[in-house]
């Protein structure tokens, strides 16, 4: 992948984990906070604390893919940075030693 499109790919998962994280918290505020109507016989206690569960893995598994993602970055930012220079020392010794062999 381009370091572009790692980046927008980078964006979109920061904002999937706002996104998650700002309903965990809202979740978890009106269980703490007992707020009526959340807690009914269909949707007792146990399906409130299910679901901020689900939502602790998802923002868990987003928090590694941009960890991953910005490694990627960091990665394809490096090989930009020093490929010229690598390619350039390597070729002068590449020379060097042809002129050496002659």
């Amino acid at each position: 992948m381009k370091r572009s499109d790692l980046e927008k790919s980078l964006s979109k998962t920061k904002s999937k984990i706002d996104f998650h994280q700002d309903e965990y918290f809202t979740l978890l505020f009106d269980m703490i906070n007992h707020t009526e109507g959340l807690i009914t016989k269909n949707k007792p206690y146990s399906y409130w604390w299910e679901n901020l569960k689900e939502l602790q893995l998802s923002i868990n598994t987003y928090s590694n893919i941009s960890r991953e993602t910005s490694m990627d970055i960091a990665k394809s930012a490096l090989e930009e940075a020093f490929t010229p220079k690598i390619k350039r020392m390597l070729s002068a010794k590449v020379r060097k030693d042809i002129e050496n062999d002659k």
